[in-house]
């Protein structure tokens, strides 16, 4: 189905930095200087990029500016702790760190970064500590 953001020009999700506009069947591009994580189903779905504070080391929310990953089993989420911020969206560039809570259970059990996605901008579930 279209409307899930799979498109037809494609035959999959519509690419980063694309969306499919209610389904259509062509993936349009971001406003100028956005971008949009694949699927995106909407233009409020694009937004400006933000850098992560451990940079490529690991996976970074590039709409939050956040690092998340899988590591001793449980995945963790960067966040802002003593950390200087001018508001409450998002990560500000510091290397602090927490274990993100899971759905429905206190840490979420991972193997590898890919399965920390579903949860990365859950609440942490443990001090945020650099």
């Amino acid at each position: 189905e279209l409307s899930s953001g799979i498109n037809a020009e494609y035959g999959e999700y519509c690419p980063e930095g694309t969306y499919s506009a209610g389904g259509q069947d062509a993936c349009d591009k971001c406003p100028a200087g956005q971008t949009s994580e694949s699927g995106a189903k909407a233009a409020s779905e694009c937004f400006v990029a933000r850098s992560c504070a451990w940079g490529d080391a690991h996976v970074c929310d590039r709409e939050t500016g956040c690092t998340f990953g899988c590591e001793s089993d449980f995945c963790w989420s960067q966040c802002d702790g003593a950390c200087p911020r001018l508001d409450l969206i998002g990560c500000h560039g510091c290397k602090e760190w927490c274990w993100l809570s899971g759905n429905g259970e206190k840490y979420h059990f991972c193997t590898e970064n890919s399965q920390c996605a579903a949860v990365k901008r859950n609440s942490c579930a443990s001090t945020c500590t650099i």
